[in-house]
């Protein structure tokens, strides 16, 4: 199947060349070693992205991008290994197999740094834009950032980041968006992402605005929310509504954002999780560049559904952070970053994520070098200070990470 699919984008490219599109990406191999219950494990992957693009006209343009990757390695991954002793103890035999997963079946902030299968092709984003005289429609699968977080994104209920990676491009989402200017001043943006039922389908509307140095929206959201009771591996299906808003701008010339949003959730299941309720997301952070190229940034981030206490961390909690089903495990984080061009070619910096809950973090440092023109180099390490049991723990494993992009 996968060696169709190769020819049939090999055609399609080929095609679409002599249409006098405009293609160009990358190529992205990437290779990571991982210190684990003192093994050391290689993964490395290649990936091919062929983005396409053309301007049919004033008002009509097409944009797509294929994806190819490839994975080596160490592949199979048990994430039982990756709880705490005492919570793993406690998983019944019998269920212990569905713990073991391969890449793709997971998204993990915490373990192996990949989100696909194995040797996987896709169409990543496939739309077409409509200009029409009063708004724009954008229909297909396509790009759906939200909110102005840079860690987290407790507006986003399409995307999620990898917290060691938080900027690295996210899938596209299969929707229609609707974008339209009220006056000078304010814009409305409402998308629908289909789900099997009109139940099921994501809605969002948002009111964008300028105020004076800020760019200010209110949103709402509604969309059918699924949660895997991981002590019986039984999916839970929520009706979460979400109301919402973000700013950004500049307050006595430092960069400043937040984002936040309350979400009512309505168990629509026979069967209930206790912890899965009502509760409040939100962030605020803050950035600056100095005169020599130093740049800083802090992030606070607040989840008031996660646990305070890390001795109260369950299976469920640490597998729905793994699985990025939830975007934290402990309630109070911070995120931060400082980044120093070295030379005109090179950066240096270090991120780190700390949580302010358990006192545990994890340190990443981070170097990019433009090695020649469209050819760049990332390398990341990641490091984990926390005791066993603890969010950022160092039974969890450390390792590095370097990254080849080759531009054309």
């Amino acid at each position: 199947m996968t060696k169709h699919l190769l020819i049939v984008l090999l055609l399609l490219t080929s095609f679409l060349s002599a249409q006098e599109l405009d293609i160009f990406g990358y190529f992205e191999p990437q290779y990571t070693v991982l210190n684990f219950k003192d093994n050391y494990y290689n993964i490395s992957s290649n990936k091919l992205r062929v983005d396409i693009a053309k301007d049919l006209s004033d008002r009509v343009s097409f944009g797509a991008n294929f994806d190819y990757i490839t994975y080596h390695g160490k592949t199979e991954w048990d994430m039982l290994d990756y709880l705490p002793s005492h919570i793993s103890a406690q998983v019944p035999a019998m269920i212990k197999p569905y713990f073991v997963f391969n890449f793709g079946d997971m998204v993990s902030n915490m373990g192996p740094m990949y989100v696909d299968r194995p040797d996987k092709i896709f169409l990543d984003n496939a739309y077409v834009r409509l200009a029409f005289d009063k708004f724009d429609l954008t229909i297909g699968k396509q790009q759906l950032p939200m909110g102005t977080g840079y860690t987290w994104n407790p507006t986003d209920i399409f995307n999620h980041k990898d917290i060691l990676d938080p900027t690295y491009e996210q899938p596209g989402q299969n929707a229609i968006k609707l974008e339209m200017p009220l006056g000078d001043r304010f814009g409305l943006v409402s998308i629908l992402a289909a789900g099997e039922e009109w139940k099921d389908t994501a809605k969002m509307l948002k009111l964008k605005s300028r105020l004076g140095h800020f760019d200010v929206s209110v949103m709402g959201t509604s969309r059918y929310w699924n949660i895997t009771d991981y002590y019986s591996f039984q999916t839970v299906n929520y009706k979460r509504d979400l109301i919402g808003g973000d700013l950004v701008g500049e307050l006595l010339g430092l960069g400043v954002w937040a984002e936040g949003a309350y979400n009512k959730v309505d168990n629509k299941s026979e069967i209930e999780i206790e912890s899965i309720k009502g509760h409040w997301e939100w962030i605020a952070g803050v950035d600056y560049t100095f005169e020599s190229g130093l740049y800083i940034m802090g992030e606070y981030y607040h989840n008031s559904m996660a646990k305070s206490d890390w001795q109260n961390y369950d299976l469920n909690d640490w597998m729905w952070m793994f699985s990025a089903e939830m975007k934290t495990l402990s309630r109070d984080q911070f995120s931060g970053l400082v980044q120093y061009p070295v030379t005109d070619l090179i950066s240096a910096g270090l991120s780190t994520i700390y949580s302010i809950s358990d006192g545990s973090a994890a340190l990443v440092p981070i170097i990019v070098y433009s090695v020649f023109q469209d050819v760049e180099l990332t390398v990341f390490g990641n490091y984990y200070t926390g005791e066993n049991g603890r969010c950022y723990a160092q039974n969890m494993g450390n390792g590095g990470l370097a990254r080849l992009r080759v531009y054309f």
